[in-house]
């Protein structure tokens, strides 16, 4: 019921609407037992008595029985359906709000699909149990509550007897809605592997093609599908068992009541109309409790759905503003790591007691095999992850006493792995300025060496890229990247491998435009290939989440360490080495 409620608690907003239908409810619950109750003086007035005023006044009021019917259905069910499309509207931006602050971690450790699924096929599900499912649980309660009116009015008696089978109805329903919500939430499970296979299997299509994959991911889904099925089928045969099984239940109060209510009739103690009066009114009363059977099918389906829902509403904010969190201003002096340290789950330290003072407009230069902590380290920065010890301070204040709008306001990121949204150009350079005008959109994409290649397609800057930018060679998309880079206006520019996966003339073109970006920020470029950054102003060599040297590229060469190994793995052929040596001292 608590989760109920908590789903229920998205109606408030529209209770006015929600109190203009339950009239309407009202008014239909009334109509069945009027329509119940009419039959009495139908039958002993008209055909029993011979009544002839009541053969004139009866048929109007039977027609103005189903017009009040027809229409509170109508606005009853319309506003009902409303309510519950504008809840179920404010779950999905709700949990999608929630979604925009989970840490990194949170998606590290989950599946896209199965994240997605939550969002889109769990909503829906919730869709009925805030709307249609309201609108009948309330209605058919409405109507039981005037039939058994009739009923007890009728013949208390009678009354009593027909209702002993209603604990045994009470007992099936809460049997079936229990197996139903288990069965609801493995479907909705299979559903969202689903999901998520199809998302893996769409975004790696060409990885599945170059391998010859086509028939395994085919069989692995069609596995997956089986699954699903399976689980559907057994919620339709719990869904379907619940109606029969309770009209079997009914069938014994009805037979009660025929047998004790006609000897009744035979005796003299009831008229005909008075008998098939009490008798309409309970064959419509078993109609509502099957209806809430269904009804409460459905919510125990929702609430399945509303448990994983909930589950990733409820999951911690671990990268929040802090109390009392103020505007950080813009970097004037420089950052300073403080005796930092980060882990992962697994216990190692990937980031081990970093201490460094980076000065406003330095260039840093964060070298070291993989896994030797560089990208967790300046993931720290934007406060993507937060470090277990330590700290880290912009001109003297913890960026986690910071607002973290006003601290990633000054980050500018480009990663190896570019990231670009399906729409134009255009709308990716100037993505988190959209009011941007053209003419800086335009000075951007210059200083980023892209201006001469947008101009090269058919609509410019309107040109669609399509999605992460596939209509676009790895060094158009970087350069576009850089771009976007430099419309943010960044005070720290965070570089992670920005050009390892290009080829010789792309990187010449994005590393002439990233010293554009560079120029005049305080900047940190992680990079395999050194050959990259043998002119930053400060190189630091990482292993194991230390630091262990720091220097200019001369000044480490002479120290004869790590640096120098990993200068010689890349640079292998002394005269190779030697020309790259010349070249540095001579620029």
């Amino acid at each position: 019921m608590d989760l109920y409620r908590r789903l229920l608690s998205y109606l408030k907003p529209y209770k006015k609407r929600f109190l203009i239908s339950a009239v309407c409810m009202l008014a239909v619950s009334a109509t069945s037992g009027a329509a119940a109750y009419i039959i009495q003086p139908i039958l002993d007035g008209i055909f029993m008595n011979k009544d002839e005023r009541m053969l004139h006044m009866l048929p109007i009021a039977v027609v103005g029985i189903y017009i009040v019917r027809g229409v509170g259905r109508y606005f009853a069910s319309s506003l009902m359906q409303t309510i519950g499309q504008l809840a179920v509207k404010d779950l999905r931006d709700a949990l999608f709000a929630h979604l925009q602050k989970l840490s990194l971690s949170f998606y590290s450790s989950r599946q896209t699909g199965q994240i997605m699924s939550r969002v889109t096929n769990d909503v829906t599900v919730i869709q009925d149990a805030v709307s249609i499912v309201v609108y009948d649980l309330v209605r058919e309660a409405l109507t039981m509550v005037a039939l058994l009116g009739v009923v007890f009015y009728r013949d208390w008696k009678m009354a009593l007897v027909s209702l002993t089978v209603i604990p045994f109805s009470g007992a099936l329903i809460g049997k079936l809605g229990k197996t139903l919500r288990v069965v609801s939430r493995e479907s909705q499970e299979r559903m969202a592997d689903l999901t998520a296979m199809l998302h893996e299997t769409i975004t790696g299509i060409r990885v599945v093609q170059a391998f010859g994959m086509e028939e395994y991911e085919k069989t692995r889904f069609a596995k997956a599908n089986d699954d699903y099925y399976d689980t559907v089928r057994r919620t339709i045969k719990v869904n379907e068992i619940s109606s029969p099984l309770l009209e079997f239940i009914g069938a014994f109060g009805i037979a009660a009541i025929i047998w004790y209510g006609g000897s009744q009739v035979i005796k003299g103690g009831l008229t005909v109309g008075e008998f098939f009066s009490f008798l309409t009114a309970l064959f419509m009363l078993y109609a509502p409790v099957s209806k809430l059977s269904r009804v409460n099918n459905k919510i125990q389906q929702a609430l399945a759905s509303a448990t994983r829902i909930f589950e990733m509403m409820d999951a911690d904010v671990t990268i929040k503003n802090a109390p009392g969190a103020k505007e950080i201003a813009p970097l004037s002096h420089g950052i300073e790591f403080i005796n930092v340290l980060h882990s992962y789950e697994s216990g190692k330290n990937a980031v081990d007691g970093v201490s460094m003072k980076v000065s406003r407009g330095e260039i840093i230069a964060i070298v070291g095999s993989s896994g030797a902590g560089k990208t967790t380290l300046v993931n720290l920065i934007p406060r993507f992850i937060d470090p277990a010890e330590g700290k880290i301070l912009f001109d003297g204040m913890d960026i986690r006493e910071a607002t973290l709008k006003s601290l990633r306001g000054q980050i500018g990121i480009v990663t190896q792995e570019v990231f670009l949204f399906h729409g134009t150009i255009r709308e990716n350079i100037a993505y988190g300025r959209g009011d941007a005008p053209m003419d800086e959109v335009i000075k951007a994409a210059k200083a980023a060496f892209a201006h001469d290649f947008i101009m090269e397609t058919p609509q410019g800057y309107g040109a669609m890229i399509g999605e992460r930018g596939v209509k676009l060679s790895g060094g158009q998309r970087q350069r576009i990247s850089i771009a976007r880079a430099i419309m943010k206006d960044p005070a720290v520019m965070i570089l992670d491998e920005a050009t390892s996966a290009l080829d010789t003339e792309s990187e010449k073109m994005v590393q002439m435009a990233l010293q554009n970006l560079m120029t005049g920020r305080t900047t940190f470029v992680i990079a395999h290939r050194l050959s990259t950054v043998l002119h930053a102003d400060r190189i630091v060599a990482m292993d194991r989440g230390k630091i262990l040297e720091s220097g200019a590229h001369d000044e480490l060469m002479k120290l004869d360490g790590y640096y120098r190994r990993l200068f010689e793995l890349q640079f292998n052929d002394g005269q190779t080495m030697a020309a790259t040596n010349a070249n540095i001292t001579e620029k």
